[in-house]
């Protein structure tokens, strides 16, 4: 059997860089080799794409290894490939596989790119994951399709200059406390808590300069966050386990998803050189893997994410986020993750199917090979040619 050229694609100039770095690893270590030959190449800030052995080395990230070499992606006699930039030589590839979080990279970026060059590529079409990386507008999205979502403001970053006006548009709509988050980013970067307008306008500030848009939406009293990852498989859509983050701390922000000293299961964090290294899954966070919860919220919860899942194409592993009140028993949609951390891979070995890693990623890489065929013929029907042929 023929291995599979797969170009495990990471990096990239997102505040979330340093997670997705991680994640890349724990991926490229789980692949099963017999089947897949991996090829790491590591975007930089700048946008650049590099290869080179150091990138399968963590501890030589400061935050990018050197040395590399340039590479550039593109259609040969042969088809998909890698090219050095000095031509010296070109890598023959079957499929993408994209691990960012964040922009640049999760956000449909990366797969445009791609898909114009007709490259096969894993997870979410370009248009869905910019869909989906868009948190109002998957709101928007998924209400739409039956998804209990929570009510919402959207901050534009050129709104600030009134931000008198929008602090009165929210308490006009939305009742303190409320959580201040960046519409596009992920892994709790720049989320804040607001309890009067003064902290309202500090963490509006904050998030706006992390992103263009800012989200504002109520905090939900007596939160229980509850997480499933889906995929579709064999004709129907699969579940993960469950799993229910647990924090002391009254907001779940980045560094108790990430640096927090507590650890438990998979094991914890340590260093590499000068480099914190996390620990798997939600790395430092304790959770919960499938809690006893009520069966009629279980169903609620997979309804909606099938709901969900549907609505943005039904392709890829995402994670999608909900928020449950324990209290009136509400259960809204949060968020959708087209790239979860770690790939959400323990939450799939935990799964009543269990599904090991390196599956999930051989999963991925069969459905990008499956329907990721772009035509190379003259796209112009006949009823539309305007130029002579």
């Amino acid at each position: 059997m023929n291995k599979l050229n797969v170009a495990v694609i990471f990096g990239g100039p997102s505040q979330e860089h340093d997670v997705g770095v991680v994640s890349a690893q724990q991926l490229m270590d789980c692949v099963d080799v017999r089947k897949i030959n991996v090829i790491p190449v590591y975007m930089g800030f700048d946008g650049r794409f590099f290869e080179g052995p150091s990138l399968r080395k963590l501890d030589r990230f400061r935050p990018a290894p050197r040395p590399l070499s340039e590479v550039v992606f593109g259609w040969g006699e042969m088809g998909a490939c890698i090219t050095m930039l000095n031509g010296a030589r070109t890598r023959t590839i079957d499929c993408a596989l994209p691990v960012f979080h964040g922009p640049f990279g999760e956000d449909g970026r990366i797969q445009g790119l791609l898909e114009t060059y007709g490259i096969p590529t894993t997870g979410f079409s370009a248009i869905n994951s910019a869909l989906a990386m868009r948190k109002d507008a998957t709101k928007s999205l998924v209400k739409s399709a039956g998804v209990n979502v929570l009510p919402h403001v959207v901050v534009n970053v050129k709104e600030l200059r009134q931000i008198d006006a929008i602090c009165a548009k929210v308490e006009a709509e939305i009742s303190y406390p409320v959580i201040v988050k960046p519409a596009n980013l992920g892994s709790s970067i720049g989320v804040g808590l607001a309890k009067s307008r003064d902290e309202l306008k500090v963490h509006l500030q904050a998030a706006l300069k992390e992103d263009t848009f800012a989200l504002v939406e109520p905090q939900v009293q007596n939160l229980e966050e509850l997480n499933i990852a889906v995929m579709f498989r064999d004709g129907t859509i699969r579940y993960s386990a469950i799993e229910r983050p647990k924090s002391t701390a009254e907001l779940l922000n980045f560094k108790e998803k990430y640096l927090s000293s507590t650890s438990q299961g998979s094991g914890g964090g340590g260093k590499l050189g000068d480099a914190v290294v996390p620990s798997q899954g939600m790395l430092s966070l304790t959770r919960d893997i499938n809690p006893k919860i009520d069966e009629d919220l279980k169903t609620r919860l997979c309804d909606y994410a099938a709901k969900a899942f549907t609505t943005l194409g039904l392709r890829g592993a995402p994670r999608m986020d909900f928020m449950h009140d324990t209290k009136t028993g509400e259960l809204w949609f949060n968020e959708i993750n087209p790239i979860p951390g770690s790939y959400g891979f323990f939450l799939w070995e935990a799964a009543s199917e269990k599904v090991l890693f390196s599956t999930l990623v051989e999963h991925l890489v069969n459905e990008a090979l499956s329907d990721s065929i772009k035509r190379f013929d003259d796209p112009v029907p006949q009823g539309a040619y305007l130029l002579p042929r």
